[in-house]
């Protein structure tokens, strides 16, 4: 999947990310690549704030906000939402504060980091 060319493809990192958090099989069928979202499992949805693009990954439209995080929690205020993103702009006790059911990931620096070498 990483080989140093290219970003892995939404689905590439999203099936890997969705196994490590749930243990369970990633179903692309579930998937909507436009709204970032990955897939649920017993109460849990799991979404990916992601683009193979690392000028987008850099940027703050790349980062968990107040905003998205609440319209994350809106598509199911029952369950639990684990957000991956290379960044937040929301913490996770003004989330709790505000009981918002998301709690942030970040995604592998490793992926997107700067080489300065």
């Amino acid at each position: 999947m990483l080989s140093g060319e290219t970003l892995p493809s939404f689905d590439g990192i999203g099936s890997v990310l969705f196994h490590m958090a749930t243990a369970r099989a990633f179903d692309p069928s579930a998937m909507r690549e436009d709204g970032f979202y990955l897939g649920a499992t017993e109460g849990q949805h799991v979404w990916l704030i992601y683009k193979p693009d690392l000028d987008w990954l850099k940027s703050p439209e790349a980062a968990l906000t107040l905003k998205r995080a609440k319209e994350f929690a809106a598509t199911d205020p029952e369950a639990r939402h684990l957000v991956f993103a290379p960044a937040r702009y929301v913490s996770q006790k003004m989330l709790a504060e505000q009981n918002i059911p998301v709690e942030f990931v970040p995604l592998p620096f490793a992926l997107y980091r700067i080489d300065r070498s």
